[in-house]
């Protein structure tokens, strides 16, 4: 609360206690649950609604957890009049509007494959249908119109790639930028004596951490290590020979 309080002071901002919750986790005993309300003044419990567009709690099914992409991309699609719109104007909705909106969500989850197909299948749907939501013939599979126009294809983005290289990023931000506010919290948490290249299996991690992670392999492939003095290089695993790709000696 003195941390609160001085965040207040420095801020300006005053925190509304009526309108705030707390959010426990299932090993925290009613007692203790009790105590914390009492010492914090909230009592409301949250988890069920959504901040930013993101569910609150992230726990149970993901599948289930995630539907509502689906749900938003069905309610749009349904909005709109497909007999009215040439290919070119499917390609500019579905590239600035239905792939777009499931991006703020996948730069920090990983979707699961379920998840990523019902996107990928409203997406088609609505591509080869002219009276949504009656299903039209699909002439070619997902993957090749995905492809880039160079290569026959549409240059629609293939989803659960898409999402890996947005958790890449976020990874290589916490390479290159190690002392922002969130790399030092998961450093302490997660690699505390390593670096979030070299980590091994860690216990009971976080969702969050879980994704970022799954974009390791993702950017190994398209980095290599700066040899500089050498005394961070493990010469015969870091791949730090600026061969293409990069390999280890």
């Amino acid at each position: 609360m003195k941390i609160v309080g001085k965040y207040g002071k420095a801020s300006g901002q005053c925190i509304n206690f009526d309108k705030s919750s707390l959010l426990f986790g299932k090993k925290i005993a009613v007692n203790d649950r009790q105590q914390i309300k009492d010492t914090l003044g909230i009592q409301n419990e949250g988890g069920m609604g959504t901040y930013l567009g993101i569910p609150e709690d992230i726990s149970g099914s993901k599948c289930k957890l995630f539907t509502f992409l689906k749900e938003k991309i069905l309610h749009r699609v349904n909005g709109w009049t497909c007999r009215w719109l040439s290919n070119g104007g499917k390609e500019v909705l579905i590239k600035s509007i239905l792939l777009a909106l499931p991006t703020y969500v996948m730069s920090s989850f990983l979707l699961p494959m379920e998840i990523c197909e019902n996107l990928a299948s409203a997406i088609t749907q609505f591509w080869w249908s002219s009276t949504p939501p009656k299903r039209g013939i699909h002439w070619a599979k997902w993957e090749k119109i995905c492809a880039p126009k160079e290569e026959s294809g549409v240059g629609f983005r293939m989803i659960h790639e898409f999402n890996l290289a947005l958790l890449a990023k976020q990874l290589w931000r916490l390479v290159q930028y190690p002392d922002s506010l969130v790399a030092r919290v998961l450093k302490e948490k997660y690699y505390r004596l390593s670096s979030p290249l070299r980590i091994a299996a860690v216990d009971n991690p976080s969702y969050v951490w879980t994704s970022i992670s799954a974009a390791k392999k993702l950017l190994l492939l398209g980095i290599r290590s700066k040899v500089h003095s050498g005394y961070e290089i493990n010469v015969w695993q870091d791949p730090w020979i600026p061969s293409t790709p990069a390999r280890p000696a």
